[in-house]
């Protein structure tokens, strides 16, 4: 199918991820230039060029104590959060091992607090720093409740032994924000002296700050976090507290921290306080704006997602942030097909199957599927309503592409014409899973089902009005399986009875004439469509799908799904040189493999190795078939406008491609594009280990499309 396109230019970017960085406002950016040309002197120079820099400098620095209301207190430039969170923490256990030395407190069973949903860089560093320091104190995380909030009760029991207390006043994940106040009474009650360190990166922007009134020791603050470049922070440190400098060498900052000050970033600083002060800019939104937006896009989500779940309470949270789940929808698919709809969010836990889920929502106690599929949609105070009504619009239109694709089920009787057809595989981890579809006849057979994609295929099937004829297995399965679970989910769309463990149904008939290629017993076929499944085998079956049925021909092995089956001989006996082989386990991304490559006999060809040049001057050229190897609902909503012939084949159907198309494709230039580069760089390795023989991939992905 070819598509005509258009790409969204950066102009029509919205950035809906504030918590992870934001971009840098017109007039900051514009000190920070303005800076680098004219005032580019040393502020440690006695010279004008050198004065006019400390000027920038110390007006800076005066600034910043109006805005975190610190008129005491040391205010250090750093290069971000990180190193003021390491600065806080080295201060803290250093003074506590001095204080060892002298006699003065025993560090046996001593403890470093840190709240559980804490930035990792706290915890990070505390173990860091108690290791080089040989404190040997016990680390310990202060558990919160479902709204995210500290256990106070667990907090004082520890206080006593505390050598440090950490603490962050807004989390980045929730943008749940913790009661200071009350936080200060427990701890100060309990351990008046005990160093303690908030995490106010969060805050900067979004609430009022008065150091000068708490007790708070040490307050870590990072600039591109509200609009200025990444590379610039600042440590706030309360007076008399312990300091020991993180650097040291050329004492700059009052040798609290050595190293020639960054004073384009420092100038940055001065232009975000100078707007943090003014009480006639318009730029910040008041908070009573901002909890409109919110409001505002929570109801755009719940209109999109009707199986939406919020992770915490609104009560508790700053209103630029919403982290939420929908039920039954990886944090992937709507992630990206966000991103075809140029709107940036991040995923509150790991985006991979294979990395950890989200910490934050683990540790609040967050049922499992909603912390392995939360997103975080955050916003920042200077976004314009513009933009809100914008986003709003695209999630619309991003829900309405994952109806389309049968990852969302709607409330209506919508008939969506999906385009898959033939064999598709679906994935967990390393683990694969087949479906045989047969779009004109509406039938279905499932194959190695895996419990993690049990309610996608059942959305699927109640999407199209499929009629599912077997949910098939290659393992010897009980009647807990999986494929005996996912039986009885689908019975209602017409499930036949199956007459062992591994679900060959009843209905398969025992006369179906055998393959050409296979020289093994079968047990009968099963049609699904107009194409015949073979089962080989009976404990440990394999699977052989032929060719369509026509009069006055034989039957051949286009595809054979083996399962854990790796044995040449078996599979020599039972396919072609054709057969497309489909394992159950694909830990390298191979997606499919080929007899002769099982027979260690040379096949394919190696990827065409073009520079980016040629590259682009391929996808300018009609005859270069360019594979957008992104998912269906990305397509849609963001297609590719390019001479060269577009169409859309996810890697969930690509081995239905090379079958279907290795033949009239072999030698026509192909390019495989996908929204990173990641994807098309797997699609790229099949094709030419099937034979594709002059194909390339986009390295970066659609950012390289202009």
């Amino acid at each position: 199918m070819v598509t005509p396109v258009h790409i969204r230019p950066k102009a029509d970017e919205i950035y809906l991820d504030c918590n992870a960085t934001t971009p840098v406002l017109r007039q900051i950016a514009h000190a920070v230039s303005h800076t680098m040309e004219q005032v580019f002197g040393n502020p440690s120079s006695s010279h004008i060029t050198g004065l006019q820099a400390r000027y920038i400098l110390d007006n800076t620095r005066r600034l910043g104590r109006e805005v975190i209301g610190a008129g005491s207190g040391h205010l250090v430039f750093t290069s971000g959060a990180t190193e003021g969170i390491q600065t806080a923490v080295l201060s803290a256990l250093s003074h506590a091992r001095k204080r060892s030395d002298a006699g003065e407190i025993d560090l046996q069973d001593t403890v470093l607090l840190y709240g559980a949903t804490e930035h990792k860089a706290v915890p990070q560093a505390l173990a860091h720093w108690n290791t080089l320091l040989g404190i040997g104190a016990r680390l310990v995380a202060v558990p919160v409740d479902q709204n995210g909030l500290l256990d106070l009760d667990v907090l004082s029991h520890h206080l006593p032994r505390a050598l440090m207390v950490c603490t962050m006043a807004v989390n980045n994940e929730t943008g749940v924000r913790q009661d200071l106040t009350t936080l200060e009474r427990v701890i100060r009650q309990a351990a008046p002296e005990v160093p303690w360190m908030v995490d106010c990166v969060q805050l900067l922007g979004k609430g009022n700050l008065n150091l000068a009134a708490s007790s708070i020791d040490y307050a870590p603050f990072s600039g591109h976090k509200l609009y200025g470049p990444k590379g610039i922070g600042f440590l706030y440190v309360r007076e008399q507290r312990p300091f020991t400098p993180l650097i040291i060498g050329g004492g700059q900052e009052q040798g609290l921290r050595s190293g020639t000050e960054n004073l384009p970033g420092i100038a940055a600083l001065h232009t975000l306080f100078e707007l943090l002060l003014d009480e006639k800019q318009q730029v910040f939104k008041p908070v009573s704006t901002l909890n409109r937006y919110r409001e505002q896009l929570l109801a755009a989500l719940r209109s999109a997602f009707p199986s939406l779940e919020l992770n915490h309470a609104l009560e508790y949270s700053v209103p630029t942030t919403l982290n939420f789940s929908v039920r039954g929808m990886a944090s992937r698919d709507i992630m990206d097909v966000f991103d075809a709809a140029n709107i940036r969010v991040s995923s509150g836990s790991a985006c991979s199957s294979k990395v950890t889920r989200s910490f934050v929502l683990d540790a609040m106690g967050i049922e499992d599927w909603r912390s392995q599929s939360a997103i975080r949609l955050s916003f920042g105070p200077a976004t314009e309503q513009a933009t809100v009504d914008v986003a709003c619009q695209r999630i619309k239109e991003a829900a309405q592409a994952l109806r389309h694709s049968c990852l969302l089920l709607s409330d209506t009787n919508e008939d969506f014409d999906s385009e898959l057809d033939g064999v598709v595989q679906l994935r967990f981890d390393a683990q694969c899973c087949y479906l045989i579809i047969d779009r004109a006849a509406r039938e279905l057979a499932v194959i190695d089902p895996i419990p993690q994609l049990a309610e996608r295929i059942e959305k699927l099937v109640a999407c199209q009005h499929y009629r599912v004829k077997a949910i098939l297995t290659t393992e010897q399965q009980g009647p807990e399986s999986t494929a005996a679970m996912l039986a009885q989910l689908l019975c209602a769309s017409g499930c036949d009875a199956a007459r062992d463990n591994v679900g060959w149904p009843l209905t398969a008939t025992a006369d179906c004439s055998t393959p050409v290629e296979c020289q093994l017993a079968t047990e009968g076929c099963l049609l699904v469509g107009n194409r015949r499944l073979y089962r080989v085998g009976s404990r440990q079956p394999i699977y052989l799908l032929s060719s369509p049925i026509a009069p006055h021909t034989e039957a051949h092995v286009d595809f054979a799904f083996i399962g854990e089956q790796a044995s040449p001989q078996l599979l020599n006996a039972a396919a072609a040189e054709h057969t497309v082989l489909c394992p159950k386990w694909d830990e390298s991304f191979t997606i499919a493999t080929r007899l002769q490559e099982l027979n260690d006999m040379p096949c394919g060809c190696q990827l065409v190795d073009i520079g980016p040049e040629q590259q682009q001057e391929w996808l300018r050229r009609p005859e270069t078939l360019v594979l957008d190897v992104r998912e269906q609902q990305e397509h849609q909503v963001t297609p590719l406008d390019l001479p060269a012939q577009v169409v859309n084949v996810p890697l969930t159907r690509l081995i239905q491609f090379i079958y279907d198309h290795r033949e009239e494709f072999a030698d026509r230039p192909v390019v495989c594009l996908c929204r990173s580069g990641n994807r098309s760089a797997v699609a790229a390795q099949v094709l030419s280990r099937f034979g594709f023989c002059n194909v390339s991939h986009l390295a970066g992905g659609m950012a390289l499309l202009g």
